[in-house]
Order: C-alpha cells, then structure tokens, then sequence
C-alpha cells in the first residue's frame, strides 16, 4: 500500500464514538494522510455507518492543524472496495438504507473534490458500483494495471449513486459514459485511463512507488493554489472564455501577495545563484 509500516506513521481512529470497531483507518506520514477501507472480510464494502466514518476521517485531515498536505485514499487486501455493504439489505428497511447511504455522501463528496487537502485515489483492486464514484471524486485516481471499475448498477437493477451519473458523462463522454452505465459494464484500468476517467494505470509493481511519488509530491507543493484552481476547473463547465479569463486574473491577484508564493519565488532565485540547500 502506499505507506509502509513502521517509523514516521500516526494511527488516526476515524471515530471516537462508542459502537462497533471502523472500518475506516487512517495514519499519517510525512505531510500524506492514507484513509484505508480496511474490512478485507467484506471485500471492504461499505454500510451507512461506515460511510459516515468515512467522511469523519477526511474530515479530520481537511482540518489545518491536522498536519496533512495531502490525502491518499485506497482499500486493504487486494480490492478498493465492494461498494455498498449489499449483506446488510436483510437486515433494514432497503428504502430507508438507501436514504441513509445518500445522506452520508452529501458531506463526504465535497471533502474529497472541494477541501483544503489535493486528494488521491490508490486504487489496489476492483471497485465496484459507489465505490468507483469515491475514486473518481477525488482530485488525481491512479490505479494498478490489475485494478477494474465494475459499473454494476444495471445488472441489479439499480441506478448509478455517489454522484456518478453527473460525473461520468463529463470524464468520459455522454456516449461512452451512456453504454458502460447501462450496460454494467467492467472497465479495466487500462481502458478507464485511455478514456480519461482516471489520471493513469500503472503496472502492478511500480503501483506503490508511484502513489508513494505522487503523494509526495503533492504534499511538497504550495497549497495556497489547490482550492483556487479546482474553482478554476470547475467553473470553466459553464463560462465564457472572456469571463473565465478575467476569473483566472483575479484569483491570481490574489495569490501573487501570499506568503507561499513569495518564498516559492525566493527559492527559485536562489537555486539560480546556485546557493546550497536551496
């Protein structure tokens, strides 16, 4: 996985609250927060209660004195995650599950594509129905080349949920995003990165070193700009040319007075002079 055991990681509970142990873990290392789905058992499919705990870890690191620069989201045992936990559909009213799973992502999804942390999807192994919609939330998905998204709403009989039928068509296409939905498609991780619904699919045993890269240097990176080009990119869906220029000059006025850019620029200067250490 994309951090090793041992010296430099902080084991972060997602949850103080009392009740059964989460499923979610999480552990910090050098500036990179890793959120795990970590119930191999259940294919590290996810109930209600797991998703909200879901959305309190993120939370957590999104705070700015967690000590995280940026946040690695990836599942344990060889899989990303079954999705919704189907097993517990016998147990609870299916409608009312439904309604809680939704209410549990209206808070999760903006901590993924819209918080203070650049996020990355590690994804391991299959995801299948939501889950592929929790990757592809996040700000950069890499995936190993044995890694598949399994659209398998339409061979339940169900309809895309975690915001994945707003989402997919602007990745990949109307079209394309039409057919792999209704017809439940799996789509490999090579073909999920030639369609431009991930960032790249990597062979499985370079998998961990890039993540681990990626991460890194992300967390390196001055963060004043994260949240300001991610309004960038997302209200070039709807803008004017014209209007989303003069967008691109006011955010940038506005980050050319910061503390991270000037001692970006300071450095620079100074690797030019060839000081050391710089």
């Amino acid at each position: 996985m994309p951090l090793p055991q041992g010296a430099g990681r902080e084991l972060c509970p997602a949850s103080d609250a009392p009740g059964p142990p989460s499923v979610i873990e999480s552990t910090l290392d050098d500036g990179v927060a890793t959120v795990r789905l970590a119930s191999p058992a259940t294919a590290n499919a996810l109930t209600p209660a797991a998703f909200a705990d879901l959305a309190a870890a993120v939370a957590r690191w999104q705070h700015p004195d967690s000590g995280a620069r940026a946040l690695v989201l990836t599942g344990s045992g060889g899989v990303f995650s079954a999705g919704a936990n189907l097993d517990v559909l016998g147990d609870a009213d299916a409608a009312q599950l439904a309604r809680q799973i939704g209410e549990a992502l209206h808070p999760l999804l903006p901590l993924l594509r819209g918080g203070r942390l650049p996020t990355l999807a590690a994804v391991n192994g299959v995801a299948v129905g939501g889950a592929v919609g929790l990757a592809l939330w996040c700000d950069v998905v890499v995936a190993a080349s044995s890694a598949r998204f399994s659209l398998a709403f339409a061979r339940l009989g169900l309809v895309p949920d975690t915001g994945l039928s707003w989402l997919l068509p602007r990745l990949v296409g109307e079209a394309r995003a039409r057919a792999w939905l209704l017809t439940g498609a799996e789509v490999p991780a090579d073909a999920a990165a030639a369609a431009g619904m991930i960032h790249a699919a990597v062979p499985d045993p370079e998998f961990e070193a890039t993540v681990r890269a990626t991460a890194q240097r992300l967390a390196r990176l001055p963060q004043s700009g994260f949240a300001a080009t991610r309004r960038l990119l997302e209200a070039a869906r709807t803008d004017a040319l014209d209007s989303h220029i003069d967008l691109e000059a006011r955010e940038q006025a506005e980050l050319v007075t910061g503390a991270e850019f000037r001692a970006a620029m300071a450095a620079f200067a100074a690797r030019r002079r060839g000081e050391p250490g710089k």
